[in-house]
């Protein structure tokens, strides 16, 4: 098992957790050490009740007397305290640790999700794509919670059982070192037997959280393309991939459940031949009568501490459990945390002026070649050339994967771009400050994104301290006003996760207005007007441009929403085949024509 995951990812937590993980671990490693004296003193009392000798000794193990030639009523009553005293403070002890672990193991969960949302936040669009969507999610649910399993259970039982073991060993050694050369003999062959299943089961818990991964991206599916499966009646066809995806996982869970179960019949099988071998020697000792009431005695403790050598063991072995899953989680959330993130975040980088009625801020790319991967031989955009002049409006039109939503990508840097320049006022995009250039470039999405709360929250996540009359400013021109104003609650009305309660354009015009409450000097409006009639799209067209002094990048398969546009870029295949304004790309871009034509027709 490569325990350098767990470690790393133990080692990153504030030291005051994980010195509540040491003071915890002291405390189990004390109550199983105050536990493992309760056999002695219970087969002493037991050879108490049936002696009629007046005086006996107490010892704490054999050849170590505690209390010596005492009266043997005394002796009882003492004994009968002590155990009481023993239970009581093992019980206490118990209890104070498991509640340590528990509170430290809570506190790292927390930690840990908190720095994986900090990494994921800092992560590019790119990064998280790597990652895949789904997969992030698992690991900060599921992978979380399994390494929140070995820590508070884990490492509670690799204490208790690891020292059951040694103690118990050693405990067996001064009550009977013939006897204990048999455990000596059979611990290594169960630890065999573990390492062994051990090495078996870790493929199988791999396998299985990437099943996991599966059945909660079929989830996440099922609940995002429910209208979509309704509509075109897949809902058997989905039943049956989910089913697979689910027994795939069962199939793995069943076998790993099955292998981990089996060891402890084994070890108990085992155990039981040991007692049937001590049974049979303290006969022999009987039938040759070498044998005295102090040889039971040591048979009874003996075998007392055999089984705590064996409960110490199944814990090894359920500990096991935890370790590999929690490796293979640990692993998982060390992707996240040790990911080599894009460096696309500039934090002193170039200031960009945002004086109204100025030339600085014009859009000027040049030479722009473009891959997702270094290693693909495929560009994504190949040698794009634009001027956009401040307060101009530019329209980009092409098919479905001509570049068009890569190209807005990198001008707001969202990706790593090192062949090309694309530059706002004379400035590198990739060189100035980050949050000045979101101030500056404001983005709406063709999916819109609405968070669950109400419409002024979700307005207020662009600008917090906006007043009622800017928001309905920003909606009016967005053309959301209007539909907003009749729900009861206004401003106040609750948006679903998802925005699952309002229609397609209803949500794109929500996502407008948001971004226009910013007033961006650059507004990139990426398919956003999709789900809206032509009527309504050319009415939030005319009133960006009559009310907001800024620069519009129009995204669009609807040549009418782009044609009133100062120039329109067309693309294919990632270049930009032409450029112009819509009666000139009529008559000079094929292409174009093509695309116009088609529209007419429908």
């Amino acid at each position: 098992m490569r325990k350098e995951f767990m470690f790393k990812l133990f080692k990153i937590l504030p030291r005051h957790i994980k010195a509540t993980f040491v003071g915890g671990s002291f405390l189990a490693l004390l109550t199983v050490l105050v536990g493992l004296l309760m056999p002695n003193f219970v087969s002493q009392f037991i050879k108490l009740l049936f002696s009629n000798e007046k005086t006996h000794n107490i010892e704490l193990f054999k050849g170590w007397t505690i209390i010596k030639d005492a009266e043997a009523g005394y002796l009882r009553n003492l004994l009968i305290t002590i155990i009481a005293i023993q239970t009581l403070l093992t019980g206490a002890m118990t209890f104070t640790f498991t509640w340590i672990f528990v509170w430290a193991a809570e506190n790292a969960s927390y930690f840990y999700r908190v720095k994986l949302f900090e990494k994921i936040n800092k992560l590019s669009l790119k990064n998280i794509s790597d990652l895949k969507p789904e997969s992030i999610m698992t690991r900060i649910s599921n992978d979380v919670a399994v390494f929140w399993d070995f820590l508070v259970a884990g490492l509670r039982m690799m204490i208790k059982g690891f020292i059951m073991i040694l103690g118990g060993a050693t405990i067996a050694f001064f009550v009977n070192p013939k006897l204990a050369w048999i455990v000596v003999l059979v611990i290594p062959i169960m630890i065999a037997i573990m390492l062994i299943v051990g090495k078996v089961i870790s493929p199988i818990i791999a396998k299985s959280q990437r099943q996991v991964e599966a059945v909660t991206k079929e989830i996440d599916e099922n609940i995002k393309g429910t209208r979509t499966i309704k509509i075109f009646n897949l809902e058997k066809l989905r039943n049956q991939r989910f089913t697979s995806t689910n027994k795939l996982w069962y199939k793995l869970s069943v076998k790993f459940n099955t292998i981990i179960s089996l060891l402890y019949p084994i070890f108990f099988l085992i155990n039981n031949f040991i007692v049937i071998g001590i049974y049979a020697f303290v006969r022999k000792q009987v039938v040759s009568g070498v044998a005295t009431d102090q040889t039971v005695v040591e048979m009874n403790i003996f075998i007392e501490y055999l089984w705590i050598i064996a409960f110490g063991i199944m814990l090894v072995t359920m500990f096991i459990r935890f370790a590999f899953a929690a490796k293979v989680s640990a692993k998982r959330l060390l992707e996240i945390l040790e990911a080599q993130e894009d460096k696309l975040f500039v934090k002193n980088g170039l200031e960009l002026k945002t004086e109204q009625n100025n030339n600085k801020l014009d859009i000027k790319i040049r030479n722009l070649n473009f891959r997702y991967y270094k290693d693909n031989p495929h560009y994504s955009l190949t040698n794009v050339n634009l001027d956009v002049p401040f307060q101009s409006s530019l329209g980009i039109i092409g098919l479905f994967a001509a570049g068009k939503s890569t190209l807005v990508s990198l001008l707001l840097n969202n990706y790593v771009y090192d062949e090309g320049s694309i530059k706002i006022g004379d400035k590198e995009v990739n060189q100035i400050n980050t949050e000045d250039l979101l101030k500056t470039v404001g983005i709406v999405y063709q999916d819109s994104m609405l968070f669950a709360g109400t419409i002024r929250s979700n307005m207020l996540w662009a600008k917090p301290n906006a007043t009622d009359e800017e928001i309905e400013i920003a909606l009016k021109n967005a053309c959301a006003y209007e539909f907003v104003n009749k729900f009861d609650d206004g401003l106040d009305h609750p948006i679903t996760q998802g925005a699952t309660n309002l229609s397609g354009g209803q949500k794109q015009r929500l996502s407008i207005a948001r971004t226009l409450l910013r007033k961006p000097k650059i507004l990139i409006l990426d398919d956003s007007t999709s789900a809206l009639d032509n009527i309504t799209t050319r009415k939030v067209i005319q009133n960006i441009n009559q009310n907001y002094q800024c620069t519009t990048i129009l995204i669009s398969q609807k040549i009418g929403a782009l044609r009133s546009c100062d120039q329109i870029a067309v693309m294919e295949n990632g270049r930009v085949v032409s450029t112009g304004k819509h009666s000139e790309l009529i008559e000079k871009c094929p292409f174009y024509k093509q695309i116009y034509r088609s529209q007419l027709e429908y």
